[in-house]
């Protein structure tokens, strides 16, 4: 796509909405996400696709808000050895990248601990040196020393949590002591049960539900990652478990066409729990069980694929965590709520970030879309 095709595209986009928007497939720059520990500047490399081979360059489009960006320092680009990063930061944007391999530095804020999550994020465009054709702009996330792009710890109060599901929407108690391996956390109880008698089961669960923090702009980069917490029951039977167990459920209120997409990942064998102090770790791929919610009681779940889990996590509007497990009162404590980042990055597959065709049209292909029409 030409410059000038861009240009006319993003009026349209503002005369129009977002249903005009179509999304630039070749060239891409790849969502990354880079793992920086405190006190350390951090060398990201940059990553594109273009379908034909063309060499791409790589400008920035927007800062960090917290830390610097800088070029690499000749003396890295010659001999790999420190300082990595030029004296002067990157403080004008678009700016295009002059390292060779593509490569700038990311400085923290000194002094600093470290965040829980993600330190910051910036945004990139690849350029096409061949057709001029520019990409989608896309983020780097600059993630903790642990490559956790959000985490719930509960060191000083419950952090937005909510209880829901089987009654109005509450507050966890939120615990400052040490419990095992559970150290400040939250808790809930049962408050209800309305028990369907011809299978025993719950009808009315409650749910942990995530905060804001778990729906920005960054928790696309933990795809291919992990979700994990961990969880302890204060008191429960065990042996009498609800069934089916929706234990983790993610949603996306925008995707397949504005119709939604539910992602459930219940419990199985390879994922149960007895109610004894237990860490829980879903890869978030197509590999670790997750299925997608048909919303119609007549269909069959079906296994979610890469696609369908990135496009959740791109337009993430629910997390619930279940704490109803079984068919009468339980306690249960959580702690240590977090999406982390895969090491090895890009994680997404050119496929995947491509998105899939629009059901509305067949003329467009986005994110949003999917899971659509197969990729």
């Amino acid at each position: 796509m030409a410059p000038l095709s861009a240009l006319l595209l993003a009026h349209l986009a503002l005369l129009y909405g977002h249903a005009c928007w179509a999304q630039v497939l070749n060239p891409l720059a790849r969502p990354i996400a880079a793992s920086v520990a405190f006190n350390t500047p951090t060398v990201v490399t940059l990553s594109g696709h273009e379908d034909s081979g063309n060499t791409l360059e790589y400008y920035i489009t927007s800062l960090p808000a917290t830390g610097t960006l800088h070029e690499t320092s000749q003396n890295y680009r010659t001999f790999g050895t420190d300082p990595k990063a030029q004296t002067n930061s990157i403080a004008v944007v678009p700016h295009k990248v002059t390292d060779s391999l593509f490569r700038v530095v990311y400085i923290p804020p000194y002094y600093t601990s470290g965040p829980d999550g993600f330190w910051a994020s910036f945004e990139y465009e690849a350029r096409d040196t061949v057709t001029a054709d520019i990409s989608d702009r896309t983020k780097v996330v600059l993630t903790n020393q642990d490559n956790h792009v959000v985490k719930s710890t509960f060191l000083l109060d419950d952090e937005g949590w909510t209880i829901g599901g089987d009654t109005v929407t509450a507050t966890p108690t939120h615990q400052i002591l040490a419990w095992g391996g559970l150290n400040r956390y939250i808790h809930a109880t049962d408050s209800l049960q309305l028990i369907d008698f011809s299978t025993g089961t719950d009808t009315k669960q409650w749910y942990f539900l995530a905060p804001a923090k778990f729906y920005s702009a960054e928790v696309w980069s933990a795809f291919g990652g992990t979700l994990a917490f961990t969880v302890r029951s204060t008191y429960g039977l065990f042996s009498r478990l609800n069934s089916p167990v929706e234990w983790i459920v993610l949603e996306c209120s925008t995707c397949d066409s504005g119709r939604g997409l539910r992602l459930v990942r219940f419990t199985d064998a390879n994922l149960s729990w007895d109610g004894s102090e237990k860490t829980v770790s879903v890869v978030l791929d197509s590999t670790s069980g997750w299925l997608v919610d048909p919303k119609n009681q007549s269909a069959s779940f079906t296994a979610a694929t890469d696609c369908d889990i990135a496009a959740v996590l791109k337009g993430l509007t629910a997390f619930k965590i279940l704490g109803d497990f079984t068919q009468a009162g339980e306690g249960v404590a959580i702690d240590n709520i977090s999406f982390q980042a895969k090491a090895t990055q890009p994680a997404l597959a050119v496929n995947c970030q491509k998105g899939c065709i629009c059901a509305h049209s067949s003329t467009l292909r986005r994110f949003s879309c999917c899971p659509g029409s197969a990729p």
